[in-house]
């Protein structure tokens, strides 16, 4: 009777154990979390930029009191490098980037530009 309910206890808790493991998002690579997340900031001149992803694409908004860029299509993902085909203009962007935990700084020609990750619900 005691090793039954040994073996049921056990078996309770390795269930538990294996069901919040599978709510465990698992990031093995710089570029997994890039798409994991939409990434943004907001700049003191103004411009709101806006780094987001799907499976196979990736969107790029810059937003300023005047105008605004909008790139999305087809995207390529390295372990530090970005590149998005867009559908509008049929162009390529590319620009590197590192990650730092909860932020992403974002460089191409030697400007930098850093977005904060932004949290779903």
């Amino acid at each position: 009777m005691v090793m039954r309910g040994k073996f049921l206890m056990i078996s309770i808790l390795l269930t538990a154990v294996l069901s919040l493991s599978s709510c465990v998002k698992s990031i093995q690579q710089p570029a997994d979390e890039l798409k994991l997340y939409t990434w943004s900031g907001s700049f003191e001149q103004g411009a709101e930029v806006t780094l987001s992803f799907t499976q196979t694409e990736g969107y790029l908004e810059i937003e300023n009191d005047d105008s605004s860029l909008s790139v999305g299509g087809l995207c390529m993902l390295t372990d530090d490098e970005v590149l998005i085909f867009d559908d509008n203009s049929g162009m390529n962007y590319s620009f590197g980037y590192r990650l730092y935990g909860d932020r992403v700084e974002l460089n191409r020609d030697g400007s930098v530009l850093t977005l904060n990750k932004v949290e779903s619900d």
